[in-house]
């Protein structure tokens, strides 16, 4: 008899014949096992058998070449294919950047998903590096200078590509990574070319002025690019198809340089999933480091400059669903050049950018700081002394819709100092009350009868401007920028004063009481600044701690209670800090840095204080409002009219932040230089993941492969979908179902991405048993299709059939499948109506099995018994059966195919060792045109 023993811990790896079959529930996971050790052989080929390193793969598979290989680590949440260098020094080297002369230092990287697949060199400024995120995930989260190898730099040599040079460094300080190599990042050690050395900094190191030797800075020597450059004697060409690259055909040439590095990861460190899958991973709320294509913009300057920050943009405050622009500008200009002259104040929809024509205040001079008051007018302080055509002395209150002078709130201000000038630099409302800092000696309304002395700061009432008599800190210097306290009780003030009250130390910061006679807050106030020239520009609160930038670069934080300093960042090597506002938790700045943030420093010019963070920064970045800690992603590029940079900042309430200044163009979606005339909008991040994916369940299995299929995600954007197995994302896919080898590996989830980075929560676990195919379809079996029947045991285990002839299915007759022919006879009438079918098959330990499926073709009818004990009849009368049962139905060979005898078979049923399998099938009609049997056993484990 046709016999097959199939020990159950074998079942896995056993491959079906033909087909795919459906499956029904998945069993319940038992527990959350890891899983297996990929073979060295398959480690990094697929998504599924993504190796921890390039280095990993090398070690277990030491003959691997240089080529493009699968990476996960236990820090990232989906596999990511790389470039591994497996040559040099022992192989093991990740290709993370490449290019000649169009390096960024942005966190975020450039141009990761297309170019560092293969280390070659498109020509031109073509750069490719992954964003410093995905280098850390890498890394699995592991220090930067903890890299054993450290950094490596491949950089041509020669201008045709055809030598090359090694260079290694290592940093002595450094966890996360970046590409801010042109800052002052410390180095342990450096070898080029062969040469070692200790100490220096990555802004540039070596030992010549040639070949050996790095220099990292944006210079015009370089054309302003980053990169790797040699020495001031090293000749570049400024050929697109140059490997060394000058602008001038000059020294100092950029060669094309890839950078690798080597951690040790190995796939063995991941943690089983547990059975509620994994919980939703989103993004840190903030702003775009793309701005939105906006049509409208402020160009032209209104009033020729007098100060520093006398640019176009100098404040904004949204009324209902307007913003308001104000500043030294000249022109409301549209993208396609039109313009239109509406100086210094214009109001643009906070939706769409568009610009308001009906709202056309005048003003004689420039509107540096705005308000909003709590009935929607808004209030303009600046230089002027004429609004709508009236006398107005530095402040005016407007009607938002029509730009008209409100008589209802008429603040006046005046400077009784010789010579002085007066000015209005910050409004900000505090509870009840409109601060107002700036250059003047007394303030009231039309409607007090005498003038109250405030000097440079001053408290009015919002309803209708008139001044607190009595409330005077009298604070000796201009004030550049207050801020009310989170509970209104104090308003900070900072600028370029030294004292309050004729002799109380105020050194460019006050925290002045709101009730009461102005008094100073205590503990006093006295910081420490970056440097003597300490005047400072901005102040804004964020939780626990108030934020003020200014001089020498500077933004330091101060306990609201205490006001010890608690958080520094300087920026270098410039510059000063003009703007601050706070959106949730994240602070945003402003200033005329191009440069980079050095988290921790407290001096400029920068000293031996040790700093923390080196991040990248083009005029505006992001802190966490709480921390300081900045928030490296970012990282918005303008182009500035005359380097000035940001000087205000506000977030309207559609969560858009608004930044201006300078602003000649911004990097947006579609394009790099995007127009942008004085000041530039970004949209908030998306920071919500998609919705779980639902039902993940079994579509159909083999002992080879899986395909799962679950309910799409929700999403306001495209997703795609990541597939994890036992502890690990193995895949992804757009679809809703995917077809994965599978490996005995029972857990399954799945979870939604979205472009964004977030990751939705995944389903639960499904547990796939291994399946097995006891039984294949084109199996070989015993049979009798004789006149005489067999004895009534024939299907029981004892019976002898060493005398029936044996064939491969499918047996019977009439179509083009049959490999056993079995009607023998002369004529239809002689066919006997009933055919009998065995086979044995071993089970080593049934227990192990969840379940045993046959799939019958029934043609005409079919009887099924397992080890004498029928299982289940199809198209055959109810009752005793005998060789002279005829058939309920002719049924012919596509119909049986498409509507098969489905059977669970009782466990019990089965013994330990061997087990039989019988089949009998019956005619409707002995002149059938078709008989067909095959039979297909699926065992399912038991886990």
């Amino acid at each position: 008899m046709p016999n097959l023993r199939v020990p159950v811990a074998l079942l896995s790896s056993l491959a079906l014949g033909a087909g795919l079959v459906t499956l029904g529930a998945p069993t319940p996971a038992r527990a959350a096992v890891a899983s297996q050790t990929i073979p060295a052989a398959q480690l990094g080929t697929a998504p599924d058998t993504a190796a921890g390193s390039c280095w990993e793969i090398k070690q277990q598979r030491p003959s691997a070449p240089n080529g493009a290989y699968w990476l996960v680590t236990p820090a990232m949440s989906e596999p990511l294919q790389v470039y591994c260098d497996q040559t040099t020094d022992g192989g093991g080297w990740v290709l993370v950047g490449k290019g000649r002369n169009g390096w960024t230092t942005d966190y975020d990287g450039r141009d990761a998903d297309t170019g560092l697949l293969d280390p070659g060199y498109a020509g031109g400024a073509d750069a490719h590096q992954l964003s410093s995120a995905t280098i850390d995930q890498l890394l699995d989260g592991g220090r930067v200078d903890a890299l054993a190898d450290g950094i490596r730099l491949r950089r041509a040599a020669k201008s045709d590509g055809s030598s090359w040079q090694e260079t290694r460094f290592k940093l002595a300080s450094r966890d996360r990574w970046v590409w801010t190599f042109d800052a002052r990042h410390p180095l342990s050690s450096s070898t080029i070319a062969g040469t070692t050395r200790t100490g220096g900094i990555t802004t540039s190191f070596g030992s010549d002025s040639t070949w050996k030797w790095v220099d990292t800075r944006s210079r015009e020597v370089t054309g302003w690019s980053y990169g790797f450059s040699y020495g001031t004697k090293a000749i570049g060409s400024s050929s697109d198809s140059s490997y060394l690259y000058s602008p001038t055909n000059g020294g100092s040439a950029l060669p094309v340089t890839q950078v690798y590095l080597r951690p040790r990861v190995t796939s063995t460190g991941f943690t089983a999933i547990p059975d509620g899958g994994t919980t939703a991973l989103e993004q840190r709320a903030q702003a775009s480091s793309l701005a939105d294509s906006l049509t409208w913009g402020v160009t032209g300057m209104a009033s020729t400059p007098s100060a520093e920050g006398d640019v176009e943009v100098q404040a904004f405050t949204q009324s209902g669903d307007r913003m308001f622009v104000a500043g030294n500008f000249r022109y409301v200009t549209s993208d396609d050049g039109s313009q239109w002259e509406q100086p210094y104040l214009a109001a643009f929809d906070v939706a769409t950018g568009a610009w308001i024509s009906s709202f056309r205040p005048t003003f004689d001079q420039q509107v540096r700081t705005l308000a909003t008051l709590p009935d929607g007018r808004i209030v303009a302080g600046g230089l002027f002394s004429q609004v709508n055509g009236q006398s107005a002395s530095a402040i005016v209150a407007l009607d938002p819709r029509t730009g008209a002078t409100s008589t209802g709130f008429s603040t006046q201000i005046e400077n009784r100092i010789t010579g002085g000038v007066t000015s209005v630099r910050s409004l900000a409302v505090v509870g009840d009350d409109l601060v107002i800092g700036g250059s003047f000696t007394h303030v009231k309304n039309a409607a007090q009868s005498g003038w109250s002395y405030m000097r440079n700061l001053a408290r009015v009432r919002v309803s209708d401007g008139s001044a607190w008599s009595g409330w005077n800190p009298e604070l000796n210097g201009t004030v550049a920028s207050v801020a009310g306290s989170d509970d209104d009780a104090q308003v900070y003030a900072v600028g370029f004063f030294s004292q309050a009250r004729g002799a109380i130390a105020a050194k460019r910061a006050a925290a002045v009481m709101m009730a009461g006679d102005g008094a100073l807050a205590t503990p006093a106030w006295n910081p420490t600044w970056s440097n003597t020239n300490d005047y400072q520009r901005t102040v804004a609160t964020g939780p626990g701690q108030v934020w003020v930038g200014g001089s020498e670069h500077s933004m330091f934080g101060f306990s609201p209670a205490t006001f010890a300093r608690k958080r520094t960042t300087i920026f270098d090597p410039h510059g000063d800090l003009q703007a601050l506002a706070r959106d949730g938790d994240v602070m945003y700045a402003g200033c005329h840095c191009n440069a980079n943030t050095y988290t921790d420093a407290v001096t400029w010019p920068l000293d031996s204080t040790p700093w923390s963070q080196a991040d990248a920064i083009h005029w505006a970045g992001a802190f966490d409002a709480s921390t300081g800690e900045r928030i490296p992603g970012f990282t918005p590029t303008f182009k500035s009219r005359i380097g000035s940079g940001i000087w205000a900042i506000t977030t309207d309430t559609n969560g858009r932040v608004w930044m201006g200044g300078d602003i000649v163009t911004a990097s947006s979606a579609r394009s790099a230089k995007d127009p942008s005339g004085g000041f530039a909008r970004f949209s908030p991040r998306d920071v919500s993941a998609p919705s779980r994916p639902g039902d993940l369940r079994v579509v159909s299995q083999t002992g080879s492969a899986v395909t799962l299929g679950w309910n799409a995600s929700s999403d306001a954007g495209k997703v795609h979908y990541q597939v994890l197995r036992g502890d690990r994302p193995v895949a992804t896919t757009t679809a809703t179902s995917i077809t994965l080898p599978f490996d005995g590996t029972a857990r399954y989830f799945v979870r939604a991405a979205d472009a964004a980075g977030n990751v939705s929560a995944s389903t639960p676990v499904l547990t796939v048993a291994r399946v097995s195919e006891l039984v294949a379809t084109d199996a070989t079996w015993s049979w009798w299709y004789q006149s005489t029947p067999p004895a009534d045991t024939w299907a029981q285990p004892a019976y002898d059939d060493s005398a029936w002839p044996t064939g491969s299915a499918v047996l019977g007759w009439g179509t083009a499948s049959i490999a056993t022919p079995i009607d023998t006879f002369p004529t239809t009438k002689d066919r006997p109506l009933t055919a009998y079918f065995r086979r044995t098959v071993e089970v080593a330990e049934p227990a192990q099995l969840s379940s045993l499926k046959l799939t019958v073709l029934a043609n005409d009818g079919a009887a099924v018994y397992v080890n004498g004990v029928e299982v289940a009849r199809k198209g055959l009368p109810a009752g005793p059966l005998t060789s002279t049962t005829y058939a309920s139905a002719a049924i012919r060979d596509a119909a049986a195919q498409a509507d098969p005898l489905v059977v669970e078979v009782p466990l019990a049923l089965l013994r330990p060792g061997a087990n039989e399998i019988a089949v009998e099938t019956h005619l409707n009609y002995r002149a059938t045109p078709d008989v067909t049997f095959r039979l297909q056993a699926l065992a399912t484990s038991a886990g």
